[in-house]
């Protein structure tokens, strides 16, 4: 009976190989995700930027998850543990660095939503004052539908910058805090990796 219990122990399966898989499986899958994200590449565009960093930090997760597995394969191997470690250390830096530009374009992109908005209500009630200058243009509309009209416009814009300046807030700290957070996380799995092994 003892002798069945310590061969059963003597040839439990070793779990590094396993992490190994399903952290190149994380890794690959990430990968992919961000390549199909990445295009039609448009640095320049204000609002595709901030869509790719929100979608990047939503994702950064598997990213961690794959690289910690990696690392916990890997282990033994020093070489291969080091390298690993490094390339954590740049991403960590490279996920906080992003995580300051998501703030930075959130802002803008709030910014740039309120003027967008102002504009389009100055120009509505442009034309609102056109129609009351001259009645004629529009006979059937009274000056009370134009004051109900104009009323309208403003109340909208009031609304819709409301809601322009809580979603951008809403995006801009929910990327940031996963990029920040995953951005440390990996520049603390690379310290861990670029310590001296204990075995």
């Amino acid at each position: 009976m003892t002798t069945i219990q310590s061969n059963q122990r003597l040839t439990s399966p070793n779990p590094k190989p396993l992490c190994q898989i399903v952290g190149f499986a994380c890794l690959t899958g990430f990968i992919l995700d961000i390549l199909v994200m990445t295009f039609p590449l448009q640095l320049g565009n204000l609002a595709w930027r901030v869509g790719f960093l929100q979608q990047l930090g939503d994702r950064s997760i598997i990213l961690l998850f794959g690289i910690a597995l990696l690392m916990y394969g890997v282990i033994d191997f020093t070489p291969w543990r080091k390298r690993l470690a490094f390339i954590c250390l740049g991403l960590g830096v490279a996920f906080i660095l992003s995580s300051i530009l998501m703030i930075s374009d959130g802002f803008a992109l709030r910014e740039r939503a309120v003027i967008e908005i102002n504009a389009q209500q100055d120009q509505m009630q442009t034309q609102i004052q056109k129609v009351k200058e001259n009645p004629k243009l529009v006979p059937q509309i009274t000056p009370e539908k134009l004051q109900q009209a104009s009323q309208t416009v403003v109340s909208q814009a009031e609304s819709a910058k409301q809601n322009a300046q809580t979603g951008t807030f809403k995006t801009s700290f929910s990327g940031f805090g996963n990029l920040l957070v995953v951005g440390l996380a990996l520049i603390g799995l690379g310290q861990y990796g670029i310590r001296p092994s204990r075995f």
